[in-house]
C-alpha cells in the first residue's frame, strides 16, 4: 500500500505471448537435450545463465580516492532511509554503535501502514492468538518451499518482541497501536490477525487513493527518525550510494556516496547495512527477474520511483548474487482502482471469468490474463449494507473489501465507505447507471453478454448455490436494484518481493553461499524470504520484515546478541 501516481500502461498480449514463446521454446530445446553445464552435472537448462547485458553484470570502474572529498569514519554505515534502514540505525545506535545512515532521497520514505508480528503484547491484550506454526507451514506450502525456512522461523520468534519495541517507543511519542480486524475470514482462504498498524489520537482512517492522514507509516517514520537522531544516528539525505567498498580479503568496510565530484567515503568499522528496498521502479530489473508484473496497470511507491534496486546492483558488483529462485514474486494489489469486494466480476467482454471469494493479490494476477488485463465489479445500490453484513459477520474481508485501516472491534464503517465511493465516481473509477444497458455502455462491454451475465448471477443467488464457480452461498448477491455500480478493478506493483541472497546471519551470500562478511541486508532488498507468490495470509508481512530484520540486522551489525535483546516467542 502506499501513495503516488499510475505510471504505467498495460503491456500488450502480443508483446508479451511473443517474448513467452520464446522463453518457452528455449524450456523445451533444453529439457530434451541431454547437455551437461561446465558448472557440474547439472543439465545445462539449470546452469546459472551467463551475461546478459544487463547493466548491473557490466564491470564498474572503482571510483578512485582522488574523487573523494570528505572521509567520515563509523561502526555501521546503513544506506535507505525506509522502514527497514531507520529501524536498524536506531538498533545499532542502542548498542553503542556510531551510525552514518545515507539515503538518496531528501526525506525519509514511508508507505501503507500494515505491520505483521506473532505475539505482540497487543495481540495478548485482546486475547488474539492463532496458531503460528500452522501459519509458517501455511507460508511454506504458499512457497512450495522454494524459501529459506530458517528465515521464515526468525521472523515467527522474533517479530512480536520487535513489534513491542516499536510500540514503546511510539507510545513515549502520542502513538497508538491498533489491530487490523478487516482480515479475510473466508473457510478456504483464510488471513490471520496478524497485522498492526500506528495511528495518531483521533486520526482520520479513511484510506482513499493510497493517502492517509495520521494514520500509517506516515506518521512512524518522523518518530523513528526522532529516536534514531536522539540516539545519534547521522541522516544524511541527498546522498546516493554509489559503491560498496570490499576489501581483498573480502570484507566490506564501507560505501562512496554522493555525487561525482562531491564523493564521501563512509567507512564502517564493523559493517554496512543494505536498506535500498525493492526494485519495482526498475524496469530492466523486473524484465529480469519477474517479467509477469510488467503488465500490471499501475505502480505505486513513495517517493515516487524510488526504489530502483541500487542496493542490490552495489551488492552484485562486489560479488553478492540474488536469491537463487525465479522469478520473483510481487505484492499486486488491486490499489490503483475501485474496490473489488466480493461482488460478480466481469471482463471486458462483459463475462463473468473468476470465483470472486479471493484475496486483492488473486484477483490482480488473474485480471491481467483477460483479455486486455481489463476487469469490473459489479453491484447494486444495496452494496454498502451487503458489505458490512459480510464483513462484521465474519464471512469475508480482505484488503479493498474490509477497510485497509480498519481497528479491531469497531467494525467496517459503512459511512466512510460510501464517501470514498464518491470520491472514486468523480475520478471516473466507477461507473453509475440507471439501467444494465447503460452500464454496459458505460463500461465499453456488449450489452447482451453483461445483461445475460448478471441474469445468470441472479440465478445462482436464488439457486443459493455457485455450480460455475464454486462461489460460497453467503456472497451471491442479487443485482436488480438500480442505481448500477461498476468498480474499475486496476492492478497495482507496490513491492517486488525477490532480493539479494541472504540467510539466518542477514548477511549477504555470494553465488557459491558464502557470506560477504561486513555486508549486511534487511527489508525489502532481502531476498529467500518469499516463493511464487506474495502470501496475503498474513497482511503487512512485507512491513514485518523490515521491522523484524531491520533490527535484528542493526543488532548484529553491532555487535549485539539478538538472542540476548529480543525474546523469542514461545509457540
Amino acid at each position: 500500500m502506499g501513495s503516488g501516481d499510475d505510471v504505467k500502461k498495460v503491456m500488450s498480449r502480443r508483446d508479451f505471448f511473443k517474448g513467452t514463446s520464446v522463453a518457452l521454446a528455449g524450456v523445451a530445446v533444453a529439457s530434451v537435450l541431454p547437455t551437461k553445464s561446465n558448472a557440474g552435472d547439472l543439465p545445462a537448462a539449470y546452469a546459472e545463465p551467463k551475461c546478459s547485458g544487463w547493466s548491473w553484470e557490466k564491470p564498474v570502474k572503482k571510483i578512485g580516492k582522488n574523487e573523494i572529498v570528505k572521509v567520515v569514519d563509523s561502526d555501521v554505515v546503513v544506506i535507505g532511509a525506509g522502514l527497514a534502514g531507520v529501524v536498524a540505525a536506531l538498533s545499532a545506535a542502542e548498542q553503542g554503535a556510531s551510525v552514518q545512515l545515507i539515503e538518496k532521497n531528501n526525506s525519509w520514505a514511508a508507505r501503507g501502514g500494515h505491520i505483521a508480528a506473532f505475539g505482540s503484547k497487543l495481540q495478548k491484550q485482546i486475547g488474539v492468538k492463532p496458531d503460528y506454526r500452522q501459519i509458517i507451514r501455511a507460508w511454506v506450502a504458499w512457497a512450495q518451499g522454494r524459501v529459506d525456512e530458517k528465515l521464515l522461523w526468525d521472523f515467527a520468534h522474533k517479530s512480536g518482541a520487535c513489534m513491542d519495541w516499536m510500540m514503546d517507543i511510539c507510545k513515549k511519542n502520542g502513538l497508538s497501536a491498533a489491530l487490523w480486524e478487516g482480515y479475510y475470514k473466508g473457510p478456504d482462504y483464510t488471513e490471520y490477525p496478524v497485522t498492526h498498524f500506528f495511528h495518531e489520537a483521533g486520526a482520520n482512517l479513511a484510506y482513499v487513493n493510497g493517502s492517509t492522514k495520521g494514520v500509517g507509516n506516515i506518521i512512524l517514520l518522523p518518530v523513528l527518525e526522532k529516536t534514531a537522531k536522539e540516539k545519534g544516528v547521522v541522516f544524511n539525505y541527498k546522498t546516493p550510494a554509489a559503491q560498496i567498498l570490499r576489501e581483498q580479503d573480502g570484507r566490506v568496510t564501507g560505501v562512496i556516496a554522493g555525487k561525482k565530484g562531491h564523493y564521501t567515503q563512509y567507512n564502517a568499522k564493523n559493517g554496512v547495512i543494505i536498506a535500498t528496498g525493492d526494485y519495482a521502479s526498475n524496469k530492466e530489473m523486473v524484465q529480469r527477474y519477474s517479467p509477469f508484473s510488467l503488465r500490471a496497470d499501475a505502480q505505486i511507491y513513495f517517493p515516487n520511483k524510488c526504489n530502483t534496486g541500487d542496493g542490490m546492483a552495489m551488492a552484485m558488483q562486489i560479488g553478492g548474487s540474488m536469491q537463487k529462485h525465479e522469478p520473483h514474486a510481487a505484492v499486486i494489489h488491486l490499489e490503483a482502482g475501485a474496490a473489488s469486494y466480493g461482488f460478480l466480476h466481469v471482463n471486458a467482454n462483459g463475462e463473468r471469468f473468476k470465483n470472486e471469494d479471493v484475496n486483492t493479490q488473486s484477483k490482480s494476477c488473474t485480471k491481467e490474463l483477460q483479455p486486455h488485463g481489463i476487469a469490473w465489479s459489479i453491484y447494486d445500490r444495496d452494496w454498502a449494507e451487503q458489505v458490512k453484513q459480510q464483513v462484521d459477520s465474519n464471512t469475508a474481508g480482505g484488503l479493498f473489501y474490509g477497510q485497509t485501516f480498519q481497528p479491531w472491534g469497531q467494525g467496517w464503517d459503512i459511512k466512510m465507505e460510501k464517501a470514498t465511493q464518491q470520491v472514486h465516481l468523480q475520478q471516473g473509477k466507477i461507473v453509475e447507471a440507471g439501467s444494465i444497458e447503460e452500464l454496459a455502455r458505460k463500461m465499453d462491454v456488449p450489452v447482451e453478454n453483461l445483461k445475460k451475465t448478471i441474469k445468470r448471477y441472479n440465478e445462482l443467488h436464488e439457486m443459493q448455490d455457485d455450480p460455475d464457480y464454486g462461489k460460497r452461498s453467503q456472497l451471491l448477491t442479487k443485482i436488480n436494484k438500480p442505481p448500477y455500480y461498476a468498480g474499475k478493478l486496476q492492478s497495482t506493483v507496490l513491492t517486488m518481493c525477490g532480493g539479494l541472497h541472504t540467510d539466518s546471519s542477514l548477511l549477504v551470500l555470494d553465488k557459491d553461499d558464502r557470506p560477504i562478511e561486513g555486508l549486511y541486508v534487511a527489508g525489502s532488498a532481502q531476498g529467500d524470504f518469499f516463493a511464487n507468490d506474495y502470501p496475503t495470509i498474513c497482511p503487512g508481512i512485507g512491513h514485518g520484515r523490515c521491522l523484524t530484520f531491520g533490527r535484528m540486522a542493526g543488532i548484529k551489525a553491532a555487535g549485539g546478541d539478538v538472542d540476548k535483546l529480543i525474546p523469542s516467542l514461545k509457540m
